[in-house]
């Protein structure tokens, strides 16, 4: 005995959804939310909060970490090099905040981490510290910069 597959969609045609990316998500939100307001994006597992907060003319992701011992929060702001019509947004600042000190890592050129960074370090009872970096290889490289790293956030990465 043999048994026929009918196909029982025969000529229709199947539509597929084309995934959206992070980036593409976060434009699609500045171009639709208010000036001044603030939209919660992740919150789910009570382990980080994610939500955005739309500027004028930028845009604040903001996302929390609150199970780590130091708790952390960490701010992409970005700047939207596209028209109102088709914003498209690049990073300009990234900020670390943990308890005892702010790293600041502002872009020279928005959007483009390879043509260089300036680190701004401010840590209690220490002074600040100003550093030019030519990427983030370099930044990355740098042993006193991840050591301070690795102290403020209690993990080693080394």
């Amino acid at each position: 005995m043999t048994i026929k597959c009918i196909p029982i969609l025969k000529g229709y045609k199947m539509s597929y959804v084309r995934p959206v990316s992070p980036d593409e998500h976060l434009s699609y939100l500045y171009k639709h939310m208010e000036v001044d307001t603030e939209r919660k994006l992740e919150n789910f597992n009570g382990r980080r909060k994610i939500s955005v907060y739309r500027g004028k003319d930028y845009m604040n992701k903001i996302t929390q970490k609150l199970d780590t011992d130091p708790p952390m929060t960490l701010i992409r702001q970005m700047r939207n090099v596209g028209t109102k019509e088709e914003p498209k947004l690049a990073t300009q600042v990234i900020n670390l905040t943990v308890p005892k000190a702010d790293i600041l890592l502002f872009f020279d050129h928005i959007g483009d981490s390879l043509k260089g960074i300036t680190l701004n370090l401010f840590r209690r009872d220490f002074e600040p510290v100003k550093k030019n970096y030519a990427n983030f290889a370099e930044l990355k490289a740098d042993k006193w910069f991840m050591d301070v790293l690795g102290k403020l956030t209690k993990r080693k990465l080394i």
